[in-house]
């Protein structure tokens, strides 16, 4: 799995199969990792109870992982493996002692919501999971939370950029690690 990590904004027109491939050539399972702000444009909404009622998704900078699969167009797996890398990054705060509770496929930290989180289906099976780096740009109606508040990943009063790099590095490293166990233990089991 090939993993990419550039500085950009997520609008969910990355969302879409074969972004990677069109940006940076691969045509492999991948995770690109984008530093940016959001603001998803209602034409590239995939979740269509947000499109219906005009939800804002939006921040004025989060971490993006943009996951993407090629072996298969089941929807059901897309939103295992979306789960999966919840639960990774959920134990990868605990190592921070950050304290994230899992509902679904979002984390939150004393109530508030940290992350957000969409999987979706075509040619390609693609994930978007995003963390708050700031709770700036937030939407007014949701209670949110970012890493800023949270003194590991703070250097004086800005954020630490190392230790968000290590963190971003902490997580696919142990995704890319889990989704290739799995493989491993699937060539080796008997099937009945």
């Amino acid at each position: 799995m090939k993993s990419h990590k550039i500085s950009g904004d997520y609008d969910g027109s990355q969302i879409k199969p074969f972004w990677a491939r069109e940006k940076f050539g691969v045509s492999e399972d991948n995770i690109v990792v984008m530093v940016g702000s959001m603001d998803v444009k209602f034409e590239n909404m995939v979740d269509m109870d947000d499109l219906r009622d005009q939800k804002a998704i939006r921040t004025d900078k989060a971490i993006h992982f943009l996951i993407e699969h090629y072996d298969g167009k089941d929807i059901r797996l897309a939103y295992y493996r979306q789960r999966i890398f919840c639960i990774v990054v959920e134990e990868i705060l605990r190592k921070y002692n950050i304290n994230a509770e899992r509902k679904g496929s979002d984390l939150y930290v004393e109530g508030k919501k940290l992350s957000v989180s969409i999987a979706t289906t075509g040619k390609t099976q693609k994930i978007h999971f995003g963390i708050n780096l700031t709770t700036k740009g937030t939407p007014s109606d949701v209670k949110t939370i970012a890493l800023e508040n949270f003194e590991c990943f703070k250097d004086d009063k800005n954020i630490n950029n190392v230790n968000i790099n290590k963190f971003i590095d902490d997580v696919l490293n142990r995704y890319i690690f889990d989704v290739e166990k799995i493989e491993k233990d699937i060539m080796k089991t008997k099937i009945f």
